[in-house]
């Protein structure tokens, strides 16, 4: 039972640490074509930009997750109100309903960790890790950075002075980034509008280089100050089996926001105490503490 609920767990992590919560939808209508950046620099350089101005807010919206549990032929379907908080350029907690319970699965993130909390009795069980332990989707399928790429957090300022582990094209529309780990190996590829400059596909891919999580962001809304987020974010995650788990997340409403040092407190620091099981994440694997 116990190894059971480890892995229903599992199904939920992957879905909820990627942004959080989608299905598979059809492809975006074509969009308009422009020339792009000149340069990987100036692309490189203008995700950064984007990044840096992102605004705090929250959002309300509804989750539609479709994921497998063991020992089940057809998949589990649930749906999900949610609410979300964000302090850029890293604080995250997101919490989704189910009955009842207001918090049944929270998600959360710092500048040092990250976390995902479970509430209800057959699992009651906490994950956490430190950002520095995570390299890419190896032993995790979905990255925790996958929370922060919905809100446009895609590159940071020292990926435009490390820009040798990018390669760009321009093709059809986009602007694509392809982020290379030291061997050349490709872990993460970014399709950028060329006219927008906003993020519209993200793919990372497993150790063998089948995407092993999709990423489609649409219905920009803008915030305030020029930051625009997706309303529409649709996931795809493909465990090493070729099963298929799919999240889709409608935003409803976004309101920009500050945050005092108290709901800082209350949303952006893990509290693990209350839970029966906390793992964390070390070495690509999840263990009990």
């Amino acid at each position: 039972m116990r190894d059971g609920c480890r892995e229903y767990a599992r199904g939920l992590l992957v879905a909820c640490l990627g942004v959080l919560l989608c299905g598979c939808a059809a492809g975006p209508p074509p969009l308009p074509i422009c020339p792009g950046k000149p340069t990987l620099k100036a692309s490189l350089q203008a995700l950064a930009s984007y990044g840096q101005n992102a605004v705090p807010l929250r959002a309300n919206g509804e989750a539609l997750l479709t994921y497998h549990v063991p020992d089940k032929k057809k998949p589990e379907r649930h749906i999900l109100p949610m609410k979300m908080w964000f302090n850029p350029p890293i604080d995250i907690y997101i919490q989704g309903s189910i009955a009842v319970d207001p918090r049944a699965v929270t998600v959360g993130s710092n500048e040092k960790e990250f976390w995902l909390a479970l509430r209800p009795k057959e699992m009651n069980a906490f994950y956490r890790g430190q950002w520095q332990e995570v390299r890419d989707l190896d032993g995790l399928l979905v990255s925790p950075r996958v929370v922060l790429e919905a809100f446009g957090i895609v590159v940071e300022p020292n990926d435009v002075a490390n820009s040798a582990l990018w390669t760009m094209e321009n093709k059809g529309p986009y602007d694509i980034l392809t982020w290379h780990d030291e061997t050349g190996r490709p872990l993460k590829r970014v399709y950028v509008h060329a006219c927008t400059y906003l993020v519209r596909r993200i793919e990372h891919f497993d150790p063998e280089g089948q995407i092993a999580l999709l990423a489609q962001f649409r219905k920009y809304k803008l915030v305030a100050g020029g930051f625009h987020v997706p309303t529409a974010i649709n996931l795809v995650s493909t465990a090493p089996d070729g099963r298929k788990d799919f999240i889709r997340i409608d935003i409803t409403s976004t309101k920009a926001m500050e945050f005092s040092e108290p709901q800082r407190r209350y949303l952006f620091v893990p509290k693990p105490d209350t839970f029966e099981n906390i793992y964390r994440y070390e070495n690509g694997q999840w263990v009990p503490e």
